[in-house]
């Protein structure tokens, strides 16, 4: 037994002196840094801009068959005044070009008041670089101009409200572009006579509504069909008179589905907005209101910044089995955003949100877009909206397993 004894003990010494000699004197030991696996990782790019985008084109706030010189603005370099990005990027190019983007001119030179408005008309511009923008050849910026007074809604007060449209959305079916926007205060008038003469029009336009989605496709982005209505704020395509704010498209193997932000100035303050998922199988006719589902957020990494924090605009992108949704948050009682933030989701309903913000203030609406994609990888660009009216533009590199590990 003393034996036993004897040899555990000088094994142990030994065992300590050993040990001992790893660790330099009067040099504590620093212990890891622990690591927050709640955490997403962030890859290099996430929020750093490369370069200013610079756009050369034009805005133009005539109604159609005007052309007032002081309603054209040269919104070019020093005067960049862009918002609502989306973009399809092309690796091989489409049309001499890599690089489409539809987004509509508002901040900047031209302010943020009502009367900038009447530029906010969808614009479409090329490039190749993601940095130096164009407009393509053949086009003629806006492809679609804002109405009349005398053809804008006219509520049951009587004075008319000046319409224009806002929050371009797009996706590329592999045939063609199929374009989205949102119109405020449309005459159905105007609309029936700006539109196709087709039965989904005759159908959605038998009751004046104080906001419409509608859609436009082209084959080579150059030439673009008549406008088509895809749902308005009556009931039951909305709630009566709902915002419809910032509806975005995206197609998959499973069809057609819509994202928007749920909005009402009657809602209780401070307003949470909720955001809708609709569904279509032909583009055109989506979801009721009643019949849409509710967008679930594991995370809210907003609301430790600010709890009155939520959702005012955002943009869908869909690649390899993911739903990805650019979100502007900020305090939606002032109809503006401060941060972008990133979330994905597998099913399209439950999603997940980088922690980390895209961008940390001054930021509106702002778009992601798939470059390429491997079996480990899927590399982005982004376009961020900044409320000063430029664009920045980045990439980055998402790793499939630090997303799949972020869902468990």
């Amino acid at each position: 037994m003393f034996f036993k004894r004897s040899t555990y003990f000088f094994l142990g010494l030994l065992l300590l002196i050993g040990c001992k000699k790893d660790i330099p004197s009067r040099i504590t030991p620093v212990d890891p840094e622990p690591i927050d696996r709640s955490k997403i990782p962030i890859p290099a790019g996430f929020k750093d801009d490369l370069a200013s985008i610079k756009i050369n084109t034009i805005a133009n706030a005539n109604e159609p068959g005007s052309s007032r010189p002081e309603l054209i603005q040269d919104i070019s370099g020093k005067n960049a005044s862009y918002c609502h990005p989306d973009v399809e990027y092309f690796p091989k190019g489409f049309n001499g070009y890599k690089y489409w983007m539809v987004f509509t001119p508002y901040f900047g030179i031209l302010g943020s008041d009502r009367a900038a408005s009447l530029y906010e008309n969808p614009t479409i511009v090329v490039s190749n670089d993601g940095k130096e923008w164009i407009t393509p050849t053949g086009l003629s910026n806006p492809i679609q101009r804002r109405p009349a007074i005398e053809d804008s809604y006219i509520p049951p007060s009587g004075i008319p409200n000046q319409g224009y449209w806002s929050d371009v959305d797009w996706n590329f079916n592999g045939k063609e572009f199929e374009l989205y926007y949102r119109g405020c205060f449309f005459s159905n008038k105007i609309l029936r006579q700006w539109g196709a003469k087709s039965d989904n029009n005759a159908r959605k336009l038998n009751q004046e509504a104080e906001r419409v989605v509608v859609r436009q496709t082209s084959i080579d982005g150059i030439r673009w069909t008549p406008l088509e209505v895809v749902y308005t704020s009556n009931e039951p395509a909305s709630i009566q008179d709902n915002h419809i704010i910032s509806p975005s498209f995206i197609r998959n193997e499973n069809g057609m589905f819509s994202y928007e932000v749920d909005f009402k100035p009657t809602y209780p303050s401070p307003i949470m907005t909720n955001i809708l998922l609709r569904a279509s199988s032909n583009g055109l006719d989506f979801t009721a209101y009643r019949n849409s589902k509710q967008v679930k957020f594991i995370n809210k990494p907003w609301l430790e910044l600010n709890k009155n924090y939520s959702t005012w605009h955002l943009q869908a992108a869909y690649i390899d089995g993911y739903y990805f949704l650019c979100l502007a948050i900020g305090n939606v009682d002032r109809y503006s955003s401060d941060l972008n933030y990133l979330a994905y989701s597998k099913d399209g309903i439950h999603f997940r949100v980088f922690e980390t913000p895209l961008a940390s203030s001054n930021v509106y609406r702002s778009a992601v877009f798939a470059k390429s994609s491997s079996t480990n990888d899927i590399e982005f660009g982004a376009v961020i909206g900044y409320k000063s009216g430029t664009f920045g533009y980045r990439e980055f590199k998402l790793n499939k397993k630090v997303l799949e590990d972020g869902l468990k």
